[in-house]
């Protein structure tokens, strides 16, 4: 997955993203995360394409930080479509330190934005020459569907034909 060629180097940042909503999300989706290593000298782009991986969506949509928190804010915000994504590195990023506790905002799939709070845990000097970075080191809660299961959808819309037909015979 990896698009910077090793070796890696550190720091090695832990960021906890957490489902926060959005799409197809069940209840209580901020109990639904996963904790991400990435090397310091991997850039935005990569950080960006693990998340959805992460959780088990396709990679099929735009993305977008936001380092404010707030939703569509232009102030601090890397976007897929941002060419300073290929080249700014984590290590450059204004990353809080670990033990605060602001999350910056990630949305995947701007037709149904899953919002995602991502959270610095920690940074290790400690790079795993085997490693793949970015990898999952940590999970919790399953992750929902990105999609409804369309099979479903067709049976109820199947069944609203039936009712439309009852009814024309009235």
């Amino acid at each position: 997955m990896s698009t910077t060629p090793a070796p890696y180097e550190a720091p090695i940042y832990t960021f906890r993203v957490r489902m926060l909503g959005g799409g197809y999300a069940p209840p209580n989706p901020q109990e639904i995360w996963r904790d991400i290593e990435i090397a310091a000298n991997q850039v935005v782009a990569e950080l960006g394409d693990a998340i959805p991986l992460a959780f088990d969506f396709d990679l099929d949509h735009m993305w977008a930080f936001y380092l404010t928190g707030k939703a569509w804010d232009q102030e601090g915000s890397y976007n897929i479509d941002d060419p300073e994504v290929d080249e700014v590195v984590i290590r450059e990023l204004p990353l809080p330190g670990p033990s605060g506790t602001k999350e910056f905002l990630y949305i995947y799939d701007f037709g149904d934005e899953w919002h995602f709070g991502v959270q610095l845990q920690r940074t290790s000097d400690a790079v795993d020459p085997d490693a793949d970075y970015p990898r999952v080191v940590a999970k919790h809660g399953e992750a929902p569907p990105q999609y409804p299961d369309m099979d479903e959808w067709d049976e109820e819309w199947d069944d609203e034909d039936d009712l439309d037909e009852d009814e024309d015979e009235l």
